[in-house]
């Protein structure tokens, strides 16, 4: 049984929940997570000139399957610290990186297809590609010019060749028109990258890759910021305008007659075209119908535009229904529906993650500053068989957070989180779960025809009980950072009957339950 948290923190703003649900029990959430950042032996303090953050990763970087963690300021600074199992951390010193780099975002990727990841740090309008020699050393093998003032790289396979490419998502107010222009560099091989394609413009924040329409090829969601809030209201039935371009939603249209990708957006007619400030796109089945639906946290109410099966082309705003808008904080000075910008939840990220192992996911939304003086909480939101969130305390302390990463950093079968600041230390939580038996499954791909991490697949766990449970590998969509190419699953009492995977290169997969605890899948 789930124990739901304290009195909401945040308002659903026309929400047919209210006459769904009752309101939850009020009491302690069973997630509970412990600071461990001193004794962890982490120590990187994050500062910038502005309101932006710097570059984070946690992956496995010298293959001995604990994950690394690399984190960098914008302005200069950056620290690898080796994971020796734990939870303890060395700071390492011969990398092979500068310590001295100004990154923005980090993408940590194999573009080789070697079998280890390189890393890509981009920094002001320009970028580097690290090459890893296996253990967690590195060279540089490229220097990328003209990239952008970026704040996101994704690695995704467009042309379904088996190799990366790199979409740089930038933000910079101050460029022509107010849009920034983003670029896709096409991978070739043999650490060598094409000329940059001109490819979307607008204050962008994060992407998100996923195929959305079905036929075999990732398209690209964009989060861009038009510098406006979001006060709730239903979709369609706003009135404000920005000079700035909205979200996108490039549909990839595959190679034009010269060889080059064609892309066609197509946000509007899916329902996304809506200006607000994005700052992120969630993947995940919320509604537990089998489809990916996509999570839009911004500065006020939270989107969640869930993906219906008899409507493939369109997507279908339900953040209310679900009880998951998360539009204000509340203080003294802002109590619910008061209507005053100040007081919105701005919030810069979210991760849909099982926290505490009993077969539900937990969606988890960090906050960032606002000019009250004091940080935001971190929003949590849980749920149980019942298809409503319900809000509970995660007891995480108020951050002036940007970029969030789950991952099982202990081994121990549950998910922990490491979370960068604007201003202030990197932070490491523990995860107080620890699990006495295999209630989990962590499932890691090998790629033969796809690239060779099987980034683009989505994973599916079918369950005794007749539910499902969705993972999207790699597939982006928080800023600055790069996370372990995975998929966990909380299983509780559940006994898992059949996984299914589809690769990115269209190939699918199939194996029988009951299976749990760590587990590896080579594509077919």
């Amino acid at each position: 049984m789930k124990y739901l948290g304290l009195a909401a923190l945040v308002t659903a703003c026309g929400s047919p929940a209210e006459s769904v649900a009752a309101d939850p029990p009020r009491g302690p959430s069973m997630v509970q997570f412990e600071d461990v950042t001193t004794k962890s032996g982490v120590a990187f303090q994050f500062t910038t000139p502005d309101f932006k953050a710097g570059g984070l990763a946690v992956v496995d970087l010298d293959g001995d399957g604990l994950p690394e963690i690399l984190a960098a300021r914008r302005t200069g600074g950056l620290a690898l610290f080796h994971n020796r199992g734990g939870l303890q951390f060395d700071e390492v010193t011969t990398s092979g990186l500068d310590p001295l780099a100004a990154v923005s975002a980090i993408a940590a990727v194999d573009l080789d297809n070697d079998g280890d990841l390189d890393l890509v740090l981009a920094g002001d309008n320009h970028a580097y590609v690290m090459a890893n020699a296996g253990n967690g050393t590195f060279t540089r093998a490229l220097v990328l010019n003209d990239t952008g003032h970026t704040e996101h790289v994704l690695a995704v396979d467009l042309d379904n060749d088996g190799l990366l490419d790199l979409y740089f998502g930038n933000y910079d107010t101050t460029s022509l028109g107010g849009n920034t222009v983003n670029r896709l560099f096409m991978n070739r091989g043999n650490l060598e990258l094409a000329p940059p394609i001109l490819l979307g413009a607008g204050c962008t924040w994060t992407t998100t890759a996923f195929d959305f329409d079905g036929d075999g090829d990732q398209d690209l969601y964009v989060a861009n910021d038009t510098l406006l809030v979001d006060f709730g209201q239903p979709v369609g039935s706003e009135t404000l305008t920005s000079n700035f371009s909205p979200d996108l939603l490039l549909r990839n249209d595959g190679p034009g007659p010269d060889g080059t990708l064609q892309f066609t957006d197509i946000a509007a007619a899916a329902g996304l075209a809506t200006p607000r400030s994005s700052m992120g796109g969630l993947l995940g089945d919320l509604d537990g119908d089998g489809t990916l639906d996509l999570y839009v946290p911004n500065e006020g109410a939270k989107k969640l535009f869930l993906h219906p099966r008899e409507t493939p082309g369109q997507f279908a705003e339900a953040a209310g229904e679900f009880g998951v808008t998360a539009i204000e904080r509340s203080t003294p000075e802002c109590g619910p529906g008061t209507g005053v910008e100040t007081c919105l939840l701005l919030s810069w990220g979210a991760v849909l993650s099982d926290f505490d192992l009993d077969g539900h996911d937990e969606l988890l939304v960090d906050n960032g500053e606002t000019v009250l003086g004091e940080p935001p909480p971190m929003v949590m939101f849980t749920r149980g068989s019942d298809a409503v969130f319900h809000e509970v305390s995660p007891n995480l302390a108020q951050l002036d957070a940007r970029g969030m990463i789950a991952t099982d950093l202990d081994g121990d079968g549950d998910q922990d989180l490491v979370i960068s600041q604007r201003e202030g230390p990197l932070v490491v939580y523990r995860n107080l779960m620890r699990p006495a038996v295999e209630t989990w499954l962590a499932i890691t791909l090998h790629g033969h025809a796809s690239n060779i991490h099987g980034i683009g697949a989505v994973v599916t766990l079918h369950l005794a009980s007749g539910r499902t449970q969705m993972r999207a590998v790699g597939a982006g969509g928080m800023i600055n950072t790069s996370s372990p190419a995975e998929a966990h699953f909380g299983l509780g009492r559940e006994v898992v009957t059949t996984i299914d995977v589809q690769w990115p290169s269209g190939r699918h997969s199939t194996m029988a339950g009951p299976i749990s605890g760590s587990l590896v899948l080579e594509e077919p």
